[in-house]
């Protein structure tokens, strides 16, 4: 965890998580996931299968980390875990159980209509923040997944746009053809970006992210552009509540 955490950081930028599963009972495998806590880190509750945990892990890492390259912000939910055995029906978790352990931030499965392992819920093991404090902004494995894609994206962007350009202040004149950029050049760069990852169906809400995107020139480096960028990632759709009112 603490690898997967300083390889993702801002100088290093590698992307990398950790699949896991484990079997036990439904409070052995709390237990394990309220002792974790990292956004970089999935445990599937594997309780009562004949098929060991580790090939859980390499099952569940290999579909991941398929489906999460063509789109990381959709959902995993009822993709098909192939290979795996399902656990007899008395040794299933219940709904009730299943939702208890992902608050401990244990993954969990279903098994359909024709005995298939799917994916009921990917999550990781992050619930607090380094006050302690619940917070759910790392719950879900395409946050982090989407944000990466969004981190490899701009950079590419802004290195591939400005390779070797001069930096001036806004508002400078200089004359046609010149190889300088200002901070407002590369707000307008980075607004075009966000409307792309909005058609991918990567974020949402422009006009938010007009209004919080600051890009300035650093007050002590005047070589250095600093940027707050503040997408706002889509959602998934995880629950439908309805309710028929009916007319006779």
């Amino acid at each position: 965890e603490a690898k997967l955490a300083d390889n993702f950081g801002p100088l290093k930028m590698i992307d990398g998580h950790a699949w896991a599963a484990a079997s036990g009972t439904h409070a052995e495998l709390g237990t394990l996931g309220d002792g974790r806590n990292s956004p970089h880190l999935t445990i599937m509750g594997a309780k009562g299968s004949p098929t060991p945990p580790w090939e859980w892990a390499s099952v569940l890492a290999s579909v991941a980390a398929y489906y999460l390259s063509i789109d990381p912000a959709r959902p995993l939910q009822t993709l098909t875990l192939p290979g795996l055995l399902a656990p007899l029906v008395e040794d299933r978790f219940t709904y009730a159980e299943r939702d208890l352990l992902l608050f401990d931030g244990i993954s969990t499965f279903r098994v359909d209509s024709g005995g298939a392992v799917v994916v009921e819920r990917a999550i990781t093991t992050y619930k607090t923040n380094a006050f302690g404090a619940a917070d759910a902004s790392f719950l879900d494995v395409t946050t982090l997944k989407t944000l990466t894609l969004l981190r490899f994206d701009l950079r590419n962007l802004i290195a591939l746009r400005f390779p070797r350009h001069k930096l001036a202040n806004d508002g400078t004149v200089f004359s046609r053809g010149q190889a300088v950029v200002t901070p407002r050049v590369i707000r307008s760069e980075i607004v075009a970006r966000f409307r792309q990852w909005e058609e991918q169906g990567l974020a949402e809400d422009v006009d938010q992210f007009k209004a919080d995107l600051i890009v300035e020139r650093d007050a002590n480096d005047p070589n250095r552009v600093n940027a707050l960028v503040p997408p706002n990632i889509v959602n998934q759709l995880r629950v439908f509540a309805g309710q028929i009112q009916f007319r006779l």
